[in-house]
């Protein structure tokens, strides 16, 4: 199981888009989980993981960072993940 960090925050629109977007592509690949972390009140971890942006989405070996998360970059993302 790989363990994916999706940083957002709940007053962003376009994170909502990319939570939209992963809740409806999560029952394609069951082997990844999603840990969901607020940016705001969790800066430090954040900036220790390289996110300046969000939405973001972080795994130990690099991650999905944008403006824009659509749904086709996160599908690849997905992909990549569980291809390797």
């Amino acid at each position: 199981m790989k363990t994916v960090t999706f940083y957002h925050s709940a007053l962003c629109p376009r994170c909502q888009m990319a939570s939209r977007s992963i809740s409806a592509l999560l029952p394609d690949y069951p082997g990844i989980q999603i840990e969901r972390v607020e940016y705001l009140t969790n800066l430090k971890r954040a900036r220790q993981a390289g996110v300046r942006t969000i939405p973001a989405l972080v795994d130990e070996e690099g991650g999905l960072k944008g403006f824009y998360l659509t749904k086709a970059s996160i599908r690849g993302y997905f992909d990549a993940l569980t291809k390797g």
